[in-house]
């Protein structure tokens, strides 16, 4: 069916050969990639179409050098913002876009070139290299935040678009993504074309003329935001602007979470969809007008054109734009609407205008559902289909006309229904099975950027996108009646306060929706992040079952008992068997078996999901997540979820942005136990927020050191634990927990340690206390051990840190020492302990204490636990100076081998119990 499409074959060879170019993807993924390419090469020699294949050969290597050249210069550019990271610089460059924010603004620069020199250049240093590493370096696109007290006006920037302008400050760095499910910003701003940020501190010179045009949009964009702030209420404000003007800055992060979790957030972006609903709506208008088709197209694609630019030229608008072009060109030529053909064709031009675009996450959601959707239309039985189809609308469009024309014709409207409702019931099978592969197709996507899946997001789609028409027209009224004189028009001060009241009910009707499907039960499912591999697979299974020809032809050959009996009755020269066969059985008999068929293969495939999504870990998984200045800890193994500390104090986001991702990416529902150490923020920030508003992450036990039951620095911990529903054990020296191979809490015998703790004034608690005695059982082989040796009672201790959980993990023959932030006695102690219960202190990992503070990891600590590997836990450039040169010499010194998360990102150990392999995912 792409045979006779050949842009869609030059599209797919230029965008595998910028997929096997990209470094960011493994070795072995790009080599499957060249396997394909190879296969597509061979499929169309096979068919005689070699014109096709040598222009498809063409395009595949125009477009691979061009992808090399822009790649090559983004990475020289990247590594010179490297050079000059951490020193003041002056930059200039042109001004091309500028978004308003909250305490300042964003202003997209091109063509800019930075200088560490300050504008004071010495002519003997400019001809040595380091001089010209750090000197008039060159930038294609960089994002500018300029403080709005450096602006000069709160309200109104002294730039416009078309300027060029030359401001002081310096370089921010871009973090990776360093840990599974977290968002990587570097990655987002690749595929912009942006090669960094630069924070403003002082505005300079100001040169040149502002284009005209862009000055007029930037002006109007600018009127019409005050505007609307001052028509509507603040959240409704904020709507609107992100609807009308593409800014979502003013959108609180809640009311953001809230449309991305009801798998509507693509209503908040100007995507293709904003564009194609505009584009039909100012066609038709102007040709309702009597205008011209050619009128009529070009004034429509000047305005999409203004309102492209007007809004931020994002990716998904300029496909929509583009297509939207050729659709005109198309209808000018009297060419026929091939859709599929003016996609592949747009895909074609964004990648050779912008070949990072290939990295951009809007990019490759919008051109991947057209994909889908018009690969919809393609699939087997599209003759009978559109057949369907074509009777309907000749039949509405017939009723329609004569009921404008002639009133007495409402007469005959039973009638009309008779004919109307036959041809709906005819035609809703095929839309619902469309609808239904339509979002199993998407499932992979929602896998991969949302970790989970809006069950209710269809029916919200089907109910909410033909509201955001009204939307656009009401708000569009309200401002434009704002502007005209109405004190002495009782009509037009009736219409402007009717129109605002529809938006704001509307807007109302929108959040009362989302917040009743989040509310059902089932409303989100979790999927995790798929494996690439699981991806390739589940479309192959998808395709093959639903999309490829044959397949049911196969099945009903192996079927064919079904129709045995037919046979019989055709070989017969009874008429009025033969007539009974060929006009009712046989019909009947069809359509049955086939509506059979299409559901045992539907419900096949949906019973099949688990199978291509992230599985729990057989074996023992420690992962230690990067969470910057702080300690997180994540344990699995099959069901069993452990979790020990998880806070940060350099990350304010940690929750949101790590932890909470972490879990989704895992398919983490369910916590059975959270350690915490002490109580310190950098340990127990991601637990709390857990607690306090994370409903979908049920935690079961909380452990807490014995010191806590008197210290009032635990009671918010523990009246949260008691409004989650967790029980709290209350951990000192000879506490453990004992798991069986399957994850199962092993039986073991309980301290009569329980009792009820205030936690607030008048308002009391019972908690669970359960702790268990000295005395290890034998530890067999694939039985976790988690074995609390520190602190030696539950006496109040002022010092955090000194009454911090130390406590060993055993698994087979695999030990770990977590030890928190205990300082050199409590190691002390923790050893002496172990001599007592007569367990040897030796471990194969062990996870320094205090971050690698010069208080605690003494000589004979290291010494004793003669760990082969140590894992320092901090954040990059912390204000405390972890790790201490002490405690890494001291290290070096054992031969501990360094794994530290500041470097390596998360940091993963995988054991079955006799070996071990310690890897860093993201590094």
């Amino acid at each position: 069916m792409f045979l006779s499409r050949p842009l869609f074959f030059l599209a797919l060879f230029a965008l595998l050969g910028e997929l096997i170019l990209s470094p960011e993807i493994p070795f072995s993924y790009r080599f499957l990639l060249l396997f394909f390419l190879v296969f597509l090469s061979l499929f169309l020699l096979q068919q005689k179409k070699n014109r096709l294949l040598f222009c498809s050969l063409l395009c595949l290597t125009l477009f691979m050098l061009n992808f090399y050249s822009v790649n090559h210069r983004y990475g020289a550019e990247r590594e010179n913002i490297g050079y000059i990271l951490p020193l003041q610089a002056v930059l200039r460059g042109k001004v091309l876009y500028i978004e308003e924010q909250e305490k300042k603004w964003k202003i997209i620069l091109g063509s800019c070139i930075a200088d560490t020199a300050l504008e004071k250049k010495n002519s003997s240093l400019q001809k040595k290299e380091k001089y010209q590493k750090r000197n008039d370096l060159h930038f294609q696109k960089l994002i500018l935040y300029l403080p709005k007290e450096s602006a000069g006006d709160d309200s109104m920037p002294h730039l416009l678009p078309g300027q060029i302008c030359s401001v002081k400050g310096h370089f921010l760095e871009l973090n990776p993504a360093t840990n599974e499910g977290e968002f990587s910003l570097p990655s987002y701003y690749k595929g912009e074309g942006i090669s960094g940020v630069f924070q403003a501190k002082t505005i300079g010179h100001i040169l040149g003329e502002p284009s005209p045009f862009a000055k007029e949009l930037f002006t109007l964009k600018q009127r019409l935001g005050n505007r609307i702030d001052a028509l509507f209420l603040e959240e409704t404000a904020a709507f609107l602007k992100s609807l009308f003007l593409g800014e979502r800055s003013g959108m609180t992060l809640s009311e953001k979470s809230l449309y991305q979790s009801a798998g509507i957030s693509h209503i908040l972006a100007i995507s293709g969809l904003h564009l194609s609903l505009l584009g039909e709506f100012f066609y038709r208008l102007l040709r309702k007008a009597k205008l011209s088709s050619l009128l009529s197209s070009l004034i429509t694609s000047f305005f999409l054109f203004s309102y492209f630019l007007f809004t931020g030229s994002s990716h998904s608008a300029f496909r929509a734009l583009f297509m939207l072009f050729l659709r005109f060109a198309a209808i000018q030529l009297g060419k026929g609407k091939d859709l599929l053909s003016q996609l592949s064709f747009a895909l074609l031009f964004l990648l050779w205008l912008n070949p990072l675009s290939l990295y951009s996450i809007g990019m490759q959601c919008s051109f991947f559902t057209l994909f889908v959707f018009f690969l919809l239309e393609e699939r087997p039985g599209k003759t009978v289909r559109k057949k369907k189809e074509k009777v309907l609308s000749k039949i509405c469009k017939k009723y329609t006309l004569g009921f404008s024309k002639h009133p007495s014709l409402l007469l005959k409207f039973p009638s009309y229904l008779s004919k109307l409702i036959p041809c709906l019931l005819s035609t809703l099978p095929h839309r619902l099975q469309g609808n239904f592969l339509f979002y199993l197709a998407l499932l992979p996507l929602f896998s991969l950027t949302q970790f989970s899946f809006p069950l209710y997001a269809p029916l919200l789609n089907l109910l909410l996108l033909p509201l955001l028409p009204f939307f656009f027209l009401l708000g569009a009224v309200s401002i434009l009646l704002s502007y005209l004189p109405k004190q002495d028009y009782l009509l037009l001060r009736l219409l402007s306060t009717s129109s605002r009241f529809f938006v704001n009910r509307l807007f109302q009707l929108f959040h009362l929706l989302m917040e009743k499907s989040l509310a059902l039960p089932f409303s989100r499912i979790p999927l995790g992040k798929m494996q690439v591999l699981s991806v390739i697979l589940y479309f192959l299974v998808l395709y093959l079952l639903f999309f490829f020809p044959k397949t049911k032809t196969f099945f009903s050959k192996r079927m064919s008992f079904f129709f045995g009996p037919m046979n019989c009755f055709s070989e017969q020269k009874n008429l009025f068997f033969k007539a009974l066969e060929g006009r009712l059985l046989r019909p009947c008999l069809c359509r049955v078996y086939r509506t059979f068929l299409s559901l045992l293969l539907s419900l096949g495939f949906l019973l099949s999901l688990p199978l291509y999504l992230p599985k729990p870990p057989k074996d023992l998984e420690i992962a230690a997540l990067d969470v910057g200045q702080g300690d997180g800890f994540v344990l699995r193994k099959g069901n069993l979820v452990f979790t020990i500390d998880n806070g940060s104090t350099s990350k304010n986001l940690f929750p949101e942005q790590i932890f909470f991702p972490y879990c989704k990416a895992k398919r983490i529902q369910h916590i059975d136990y959270a350690l915490l150490t002490h109580c310190d923020r950098d340990h127990i920030s991601g637990i709390q927020a857990l607690l306090e508003k994370n409903p979908s992450i049920s935690l079961s036990h909380l452990i807490l050191p014995a010191s806590s039951l008197q210290d009032h620095r635990y009671d918010l911990l523990k009246r949260l634990a008691y409004n989650h529903g967790a029980d709290i054990f209350y951990w000192q020296k000879g506490d453990e927990l004992v798991f069986s191979e399957q994850g199962i809490c092993l039986p073991t015998k309980v301290n009569a340690m329980a009792e009820n703790s205030t936690i607030a004034e008048n308002s009391t608690m019972a908690e669970n206390h359960a702790t268990t005695k000295k005395g290890w059982p034998y530890a067999k082989d694939h039985q976790l051990h988690i074995r609390c040796f520190y602190p030696n009672d539950s006496s109040y201790m002022e010092e955090a840190n000194a009454h911090s959980i130390g406590c060993l993990l055993e698994y087979g023959h695999f030990r770990m020492l977590f030890t928190g932030d205990m300082p050199k006695e409590a190691e002390e102690a923790l050893l002496e302990n172990c001599r007592e219960a007569e367990v040897s202190p030796v471990v194969d990992v062990l996870k320094l204490a205090h971050h690698g503070s010069k208080t605690s990891s003494c000589p004979s600590f290291l010494s004793e636990t003669q760990a082969k590997f140590a894992l320092f836990s901090y954040g990059k450039k912390n204000r405390y100076g972890h790790p201490h040169k002490n405690t890494v010499e001291n290290c070096q010194k054992y031969r501990l081998f360094p794994l530290e998360t500041a470097k390596l990102g998360e940091i993963l150990i995988k054991t079955n119990g006799e070996q071990f392999e310690i890897t860093a995912p993201q590094a």
